[in-house]
């Protein structure tokens, strides 16, 4: 794919940036203990980089086996779905799944979304465990094999002849006109915007999870470095960083080919952006959520683009340490190793640095797009 690699972008001003606490917090995680095959993901050492680095620590947290699924995207598909079906029907949050699944059958609910891949298919999954009909509507850079994953899931798959953004306005039109259709999207645009933060509030989960699994080995984050695509899970990392008294440096990392918060960000607006295409199809997307756009615009420390070759290394380094992820999971390794001379005084990355890498996404076959 075309590279273009960008200059760091760094806020000063984000370091003083303060954010409420989830209030939700503790009811979405007992949501999700109660899902089948819960269980804290990995949080794996990378002692020898970090050595190497000079930093005190860096850890990846391996998402590659999430509740059955190869993806974080599950945590917020879950909770979006069962939020928004429970606002929609007007059920308590306390409300068991097997209830709830009774109660979006007898009101004809279905499910609909866009996706590049994974959040497709954990809205899929979450459709078939409550037992509900789902279409998902993909764009043409998805690849066969993703398209696979979501239909064995049992939903509908519809190719839309265009990008990410075009599928998402598709699902929208799709929705309006389906009795009893619901769209559980993670990203927001104007007229929707509950069920997109509801899938934001999803990701705490992960956060609290690295919260313990680094309090056991005495240790506090310092740096988390999110990837990118429409800005959902790193306005939950924010939103985590800079609340409850914590100060976290929050580092973004998008494709080069498809940076539109490092566009947006440098241009002090949201600038959408056409996209070529990337391996990290994840993150291959053109425009910022509006409802994360304020969070990323003030929490944000710094953003910086990493090529698909430069990805594709860090794919293959982890792959030698016994971490296999795909590209959007390896994308935050390919940012910390691109991390030029000057750039790490500017992120606050030094011998006391405990790094944070989200490993989003399980291997997955990608080298046909090299």
């Amino acid at each position: 794919m075309p590279s273009d690699q960008r200059s760091t972008y760094t806020n000063p001003d984000a370091k003083t940036c303060r954010l409420p606490e989830l209030a939700e917090a503790p009811i979405v995680k007992k949501f999700h203990e109660n899902l089948p095959l819960y269980t804290p993901t990995p949080l794996v050492s990378l002692e020898t980089l970090a050595e190497k680095l000079g930093v005190k620590s860096i850890v990846v947290k391996d998402e590659g086996n999430r509740l059955g699924l190869p993806s974080f995207k599950i945590l917020g598909a879950s909770w979006g779905t069962f939020r928004a079906i429970a606002s929609k029907l007007n059920l308590p949050l306390d409300i068991n799944l097997d209830d709830l699944s009774e109660a979006a059958k007898t009101a004809s609910i279905k499910l609909f979304a866009a996706t590049d891949g994974n959040h497709g298919r954990a809205v899929a999954y979450m459709a078939k465990l409550l037992h509900l009909p789902a279409e998902i509507f993909v764009p043409t850079a998805v690849d066969d094999h993703a398209r696979e994953l979501i239909a064995k899931e049992g939903a509908k798959v519809t190719i839309i002849q265009g990008d990410y953004d075009d599928s998402v306005r598709c699902a929208a039109e799709k929705t309006t006109t389906s009795p009893g259709g619901l769209q559980i999207q993670d990203t927001s645009f104007e007229g929707y915007e509950d069920i997109s933060s509801w899938i934001v509030d999803g990701y705490s989960t992960m956060m609290h999870e690295i919260d313990f699994q680094l309090e056991d080995r005495g240790l506090k984050p310092t740096i988390i470095i999110t990837p990118v695509g429409v800005g959902s899970l790193a306005t939950a990392v924010v939103s985590h960083a800079k609340s409850g008294g914590r100060s976290i440096t929050t580092l973004a990392v998008e494709p080069d080919t498809a940076a539109c918060l490092h566009t947006s960000l440098k241009a002090g607006i949201i600038t959408p952006i056409k996209t070529p295409g990337t391996i990290m199809t994840g993150l291959d997307c053109g425009t910022v959520s509006t409802a994360a756009w304020p969070v990323l615009q003030a929490g944000i420390d710094a953003s910086v683009t990493v090529s698909d070759s430069s990805c594709h290394d860090a794919v293959l380094y982890l792959a030698r340490h016994s971490l296999f992820l795909g590209p959007c999971g390896a994308a935050g390794l390919a940012a910390l190793l691109n991390i030029g001379p000057a750039e790490p005084v500017s992120i606050g990355l030094d011998s006391d640095s405990v790094v944070v890498i989200l490993g989003t996404e399980g291997p997955r076959p990608y080298f046909d797009d090299l």
